[in-house]
């Protein structure tokens, strides 16, 4: 439904516009009245003008001049002009207006009425188009750089996606790589050269450098790109040719000397092995980081392969950080065992006999210090306390006294938050089962007349019927079925006894759906018949 404003100073010719014409049955919602331009404009700051109707010749400002001022409030307003003078120069300027008619005064009712509907017949069309394929198609386009930037940072993270929801995600993206396709990864790290430039200037000059790397590779390869959290810029780099590949680490030189010479900073390079798509894509990236890392403060600029070999035992703390599953996960799901195995993991190093042993530096504890309190907040909950305070005083202590950081500190520390996590988790958890558990002993007293299945039960709760029953027999040590059957067995007794109901209106109450199937369930139970039981 749409809202019209008229607009004229003759108080007379906008009141018999409002009131001979019935509006609402040519779409007309709300009708507005203004007598004078600023009244226009007030009630357009208030509704959402769809059509104005308005006269051309008023004091202070003109109906033209109200026309430009009242698209500025919107675009899509169509506008039909008023006028005693059948002049070209008006029509002439209500034409660059936009305007939708041009119509003579006395006001031909009929005309105004199918000016009105071609006006809103216009409205549709142009919301139509901007909801259209093409409008889609156009906004799809223009995001497909974050999206193909977005999926490869989640290929990454080791996200889990299905062959076949990945296939659709790169065809729909335009990524031209499929499974098993061979291809190598190369990580980018802009070094110190780009250390002055600001975050939006930073994101510049990563444009600049996937520019050029585009610019470089392109005629033998097909490249794909995305920047990480960590700041990194990974290319998965494909050959368009079965043996062209092998030519990538001269082709990353040219990408060095070119960024070295047009945007006057270092990169430095880390190429990994071929691999197939897309296999070992977050192991490739940890190795790729780790090593850019152990060469830091040695070169501005290097160019390095991943040699696995070669690797120091240092750098694989960074790997298990990151290694699924991730710590919060198992936290979150109440893994405690696996939890404390994998802080385990991290600290206590170097142990087996094939493995050589060697010490964390101070960064590196503190790296894991960190990891481990950020996964720990994750999982907290509102009690009162601060996130600090829930940390507890060692956290505090870790931090202060970095230079006597230890595994054996850190892991104490850890595995103290986690026993109470799991203390709290569980007494929770409890709590809720046996809510569920008495909501549901509720619900069978309160509805038992009406014929009760477990379904309808779980529906009631909202649970899953079999996670509904597992729920309930670890509370209350027996299944649902069995407390609605000796419910009912203690509710038939209390009625024999109690009351002069018929046999048939017990059985109603109980919600059994037939009499005889009630007189064979009790005489199952009791040995006797309902009626028998009563007697007796």
């Amino acid at each position: 439904m749409y809202q019209l404003l008229i607009v004229d100073d003759e108080t007379s010719v906008v009141d018999s516009l409002a009131m001979t014409v019935q509006w609402k049955d040519y779409g007309i919602e709300e009708v507005h009245c203004a007598y004078s331009a600023q009244e226009a404009l007030h009630i357009a700051a208030k509704y959402s003008i769809d059509i104005m109707i308005t006269d051309i010749q008023m004091p202070e400002m003109s109906g033209l001049e109200l026309i430009e001022v009242m698209q500025h409030y919107s675009r899509k307003i169509r506008c039909i002009i008023l006028s005693g003078h059948d002049e070209f120069e008006y029509a002439k300027k209500a034409l660059a207006f936009q305007t939708q008619d041009y119509l003579l005064k006395p006001v031909d009712y009929n005309e105004l009425i199918n000016s009105v509907k071609k006006a809103i017949h216009n409205v549709e069309e142009e919301w139509k188009e901007v909801i259209s394929f093409q409008r889609i198609k156009q906004t799809l386009e223009a995001n497909l750089p974050l999206m193909r930037s977005q999926l490869l940072n989640d290929l990454l993270k080791n996200k889990i996606i299905r062959h076949e929801v990945l296939d659709e995600r790169l065809a729909l993206v335009g990524v031209p790589f499929r499974f098993d396709d061979p291809y190598m990864m190369m990580v980018v790290r802009m070094e110190e050269d780009f250390s002055g430039y600001d975050l939006q200037s930073l994101s510049l000059l990563e444009y600049a450098v996937t520019n050029i790397a585009d610019e470089v590779f392109q005629k033998l390869f097909t490249l794909w790109h995305c920047v990480t959290e960590q700041g990194y810029l990974v290319f998965l780099i494909k050959g368009n040719q079965s043996d062209d590949l092998h030519l990538v680490d001269s082709f990353a030189v040219k990408l060095q000397n070119h960024v070295q010479k047009f945007l006057k900073g270092s990169l430095s390079i880390c190429l990994s092995n071929i691999a197939k798509f897309p296999d070992d894509l977050q192991n490739l990236y940890l190795a790729a980081i780790n090593a850019i890392n152990r060469n830091i403060g040695n070169n501005k600029s290097f160019f390095l392969t991943i040699n696995e070999k070669s690797e120091q035992p240092q750098s694989s703390i960074v790997k298990k950080l990151y290694a699924p599953p991730a710590l919060s996960t198992l936290l979150d799901s109440g893994s405690w065992d696996e939890a404390i195995a994998k802080i385990d993991e991290l600290l206590i190093v170097g142990s087996s006999a094939d493995e050589q042993s060697y010490d964390l530096s101070q960064d590196q504890l503190f790296t894991v210090l960190l990891y481990l309190s950020s996964s720990f907040t994750i999982c907290f909950q509102p009690n009162g306390s601060s996130l600090y305070d829930q940390m507890g005083p060692e956290f505090d202590l870790l931090l202060r006294k970095k230079g006597h950081l230890s595994r054996q500190r850190i892991y104490d520390w850890a595995s103290k938050i986690i026993i109470a996590l799991k203390a709290k988790t569980s007494t929770q958890m409890e709590n809720a089962q046996q809510q569920v558990a008495t909501k549901v002993r509720t619900f069978i007293h309160e509805h038992l007349s009406e014929g009760i299945s477990l379904q309808i039960i779980a529906d009631h709760v909202g649970l899953h019927p079999v996670y509904l029953s597992k729920i309930y027999k670890t509370v209350m040590n027996e299944t649902i079925g069995d407390y609605i059957y000796h419910f009912r067995m203690e509710r038939a007794v209390h009625l024999l006894r109690n009351t002069d109901l018929k046999i048939s209106e017990i059985s109603d109450q109980l919600g059994f759906q037939a009499t005889p199937h009630f007189i064979k369930i009790f005489k199952e139970h009791f040995g006797k018949t309902p009626q028998d039981y009563r007697n007796r």
